[in-house]
């Protein structure tokens, strides 16, 4: 069986893969805080069939391509308003935390995608007004001790000391500026510090887990730092009443479209030359 027809299936299928990758980027292109991903190509094994040596360049056959990695891409996207106090958007590095009700407080998930919502829970000691995500999972933070407390400093701390951010009963309006902290104001009362957001950051964030609904996954390899403030030594800035777009390139990710299309093409091409050479070789002896 010639090897060129093996080399243009295993083009099929990276190419295949490519297009599952654009087809992706092009459905989230309207969801908030997406990043978009890229595919790259490597050779597959290589046919040595003389040796390279001195004088001698040696001859070497490839056998095809595999997908060498998907990388996602994490740069900022553009920033929405929308007026909505519970919308919140990252400009700069900065992942929101957040978690299941009840979870542990290491046990997080991490988003750029701030189009959160009032939820009122009463986790057995009455109603309590919480920021949720659309999955519900809850916004976390530090709180003040009490009421007009000065702002939690989050340097150098680690998610041990986070909970859920709660507001306090009778809250009429709640801002968050740029370095994250929470004002509340409680019975139409003047705004007062209550606390602030989390930002979370990674060494690597190529690293991180997506496991879909805009969250990802630490793990080892992703490396998670030690806490700034929002606005803080290269942490991010959180702004409220805006989301942050995807991050998708339409023009690119068509233009990538094309030249995934013609590539496959192209392989199919080189299978239907390979099976026509395969079927002079079985006619020989007619």
């Amino acid at each position: 069986m010639l090897q060129s027809m093996f080399s243009g299936i295993s083009g099929l299928r990276s190419h295949q893969r490519r297009m599952d990758v654009v087809g992706n980027n092009i459905a989230n292109v309207n969801t908030p805080g997406f990043k978009g991903s890229s595919v790259t190509f490597k050779d597959a094994y290589v046919t040595t069939l003389r040796a390279p040596a001195p004088g001698t360049p040696g001859q070497q056959v490839g056998l095809g391509v595999q997908v060498g990695g998907i990388n996602r891409n994490f740069s900022g996207g553009i920033l929405m308003e929308t007026g909505q106090a519970t919308n919140m958007a990252v400009s700069g590095e900065g992942f929101f935390v957040v978690a299941e009700r009840g979870a542990p407080a290491t046990q997080n998930f991490y988003s750029r995608a701030g189009d959160f919502q009032l939820d009122v829970y009463d986790d057995g000691g009455g109603p309590q007004t919480y920021l949720i995500n659309p999955d519900g999972m809850r916004l976390r933070g530090m709180l003040v001790g009490t009421l007009g407390d000065p702002p939690p400093d989050l340097t150098g701390v680690d998610e041990s000391g986070f909970v859920d951010i709660v507001l306090p009963p009778d809250t009429t309006s709640f801002n968050i500026g740029l370095d994250g902290v929470i004002y509340v104001s409680v019975s139409g009362a003047s705004p007062q510090v209550w606390g602030r957001v989390a930002l979370a950051r990674f060494d690597n964030t190529s690293a991180l887990e997506a496991i879909g609904s805009n969250l990802f996954r630490t793990n080892d390899a992703a490396g998670l730092r030690l806490y700034n403030n929002p606005g803080e030594a290269g942490t991010g800035q959180t702004f409220q009443g805006y989301l942050e777009n995807s991050n998708v390139d339409l023009a690119q990710e068509f233009s990538d479209m094309i030249i995934t299309q013609r590539g496959f093409q192209a392989n199919s091409r080189s299978i239907t030359t390979s099976d026509e050479m395969l079927l002079e070789l079985l006619t020989l002896k007619r």
